[in-house]
């Protein structure tokens, strides 16, 4: 029985994204459907496809089809690993150059051999970068209105809140933010911090403990 891997993201800036439940749940029926052992399902949280340099979740992907310690990997759909056109295609020949089976629930199978198949790839690639250009233009459309309107403009980072129009500090997320700042300080990784924040009780807006890919969001915006 083959050996596989799922990866599924949800973007920030991306409100028609796939919900990741629903990804979920599409790729471990697409892992029955292919007979695919998966030994687990990576997720990128809120991160966007823009690139994949700044995503723990899919660079372990990545790393696990590089060793070779998987024999295929399964994504509702490709612009889900990145919308850059580049890396889209460079993610292709990885899987192909170490014969590691690439599925997607919604395009079927992105490594066939056929005549046609690169010449495929190239038009995914291109789809997908595109799609990331429509969102970023979407985006900036709706913040212009927001402006005009005299509306915040998103959602306040983590560590603060709007109120009446103005930033203004919400001193529970502020010693979060702090102490995840000084722990990285200390050489501790991701995992340790997450650990850390877990074991002193401190917890993301939602009253939930913090995922590895919430500390990083949080520290590169802070």
């Amino acid at each position: 029985m083959k050996r596989g891997i799922g990866y599924t993201r949800i973007s920030v800036d991306d409100d028609s994204s796939i919900s990741l439940d629903y990804q979920d749940a599409t790729v471990r029926e697409s892992a029955e459907r292919h007979r695919v052992n998966l030994l687990r399902i990576e997720t990128d949280n809120g991160i966007s496809g823009k690139t994949i340099k700044n995503r723990p979740a899919v660079q372990r992907v990545l790393q696990a089809v590089d060793a070779k310690e998987v024999d295929c990997v399964i994504v509702y759909r490709s612009d889900r690993m990145s919308r850059d056109g580049l890396e889209s295609l460079q993610i292709e020949a990885l899987m192909r150059s170490r014969g590691v089976e690439y599925l997607s629930v919604t395009e079927g199978c992105l490594t066939n051999n056929s005549v046609d198949d690169e010449f495929l790839g190239f038009i995914r690639a291109g789809l997908n970068q595109r799609e990331r250009k429509v969102i970023a233009l979407r985006t900036k459309a709706a913040l212009q209105r927001k402006i005009q309107k005299g509306e915040p403009l998103g959602r306040a980072r983590y560590g603060w809140k709007y109120d009446e129009g103005r930033l203004v500090e919400v001193p529970e997320e502020q010693r979060a933010l702090a102490r995840m700042r000084d722990l990285q300080s200390q050489g501790f990784s991701t995992r340790e911090i997450v650990k850390a924040l877990s074991n002193e009780g401190y917890r993301t807006r939602k009253g939930t403990t913090f995922t590895q890919t919430q500390v990083v969001r949080i520290l590169r915006a802070a």
